[in-house]
């Protein structure tokens, strides 16, 4: 049997590409289940995103009217009218972090299987299609709490440093694979 093709997946939980993209990942883990292991790993595209939109040039109308746009051409999501002009989340590290102590949890059996891939993707929707801050705990302890997540299990993760260690760990498999944008697949040996 031939060893099954490792490929890393980065993302950002407000990066309207991952958000569209998503359901590609979906179906790329169904149809290739035997042959493909995809790791779902976290780029800080939106770390700050209040610089990233300044920086842009571009008034928070038409950066969100971008977004939107961008959204519009994918019937299988929607995006909130206001996205990027009101509740504008701080950054996407927060959610980053809570995820990452999910998977750890999902990673020792304390969570059901797919609870990871599940509150990514209840993440980036409560954003996008719902325009909630998921910048802040108490938003993701409600997203997790309707995904019947431990709350209290995921902040003894965090408080543990273990889930900094794994969100750590993500951006230094980014330096090594010179990942600059979101969604980045790399295959095996890099490519």
């Amino acid at each position: 049997m031939t060893e099954p093709v490792h490929a890393f997946c980065f993302i950002d939980t407000l990066c309207v590409f991952c958000y569209v993209g998503d359901q590609r990942f979906v179906q790329l883990r169904a149809d290739f289940a035997a042959s493909v292991r995809l790791s779902l790993h976290f780029i800080s595209v939106y770390g700050d995103v209040r610089r990233r939109m300044d920086r842009s040039g571009k008034s928070d109308a038409e950066y969100g009217a971008q977004a939107r746009d961008i959204g519009d051409r994918f019937p299988h999501v929607t995006v909130h009218p206001d996205v990027f002009r009101k509740r504008i989340p701080t950054s996407s590290t927060p959610s980053h972090l809570y995820l990452r102590a999910v998977k750890l949890l999902e990673d020792r059996g304390e969570v059901g299987p797919g609870s990871f891939l599940r509150m990514t993707w209840e993440v980036q929707q409560a954003y996008f299609r719902d325009l909630v801050d998921t910048s802040q705990q108490q938003e993701l302890d409600a997203i997790a709490e309707r995904l019947a997540i431990p709350v209290d299990a995921v902040r003894t993760e965090i408080a543990s440093g273990r889930a900094f260690a794994e969100l750590a760990h993500d951006a230094e498999l980014q330096r090594t694979y010179q990942v600059k944008v979101s969604p980045t697949l790399v295959l095996n040996e890099g490519r």
